[in-house]
């Protein structure tokens, strides 16, 4: 029970679309990015990707440092690209009420049910 009380705020704090989608993009990049490719990669306006870096900043998710007028953000717990990995495996999870194949447009993973496996 422990460990679920460690965790559970850190699955919180990410489980949003567009923070997933900033964990997705700053994992599959595999290096530190700044604010205005956060934000290309996300498709979200300014404020709105500002906002959740801080939220993913404040919980320990991500780390940031300053370079000149940028602001680079990195992943700084591990933990949360295991969130990502379970969420990946088990997509199927959130498939469609008919539980169908869809694509969640503010993610951009494709989820599907286990018959198209």
């Amino acid at each position: 029970m422990e460990v679920l009380e460690r965790v559970a705020p850190m699955i919180r704090h990410a489980a949003h679309p567009l923070r997933l989608r900033i964990l997705d993009y700053l994992q599959a990049s595999g290096a530190e990015r700044t604010v205005s490719e956060i934000i290309d990669a996300c498709a979200a306006g300014q404020s709105v990707v500002s906002q959740h870096l801080r939220v993913l900043k404040d919980e320990g998710v991500l780390a940031c440092r300053r370079d000149g007028s940028n602001v680079l953000y990195r992943i700084e717990n591990q933990n949360a690209l295991l969130l990502l990995e379970c969420i990946r495996r088990h997509g199927a999870c959130a498939s469609g009420p008919d539980g169908r194949e869809r694509n969640d447009e503010q993610t951009g993973w494709t989820r599907r049910d286990d018959n198209d496996a």
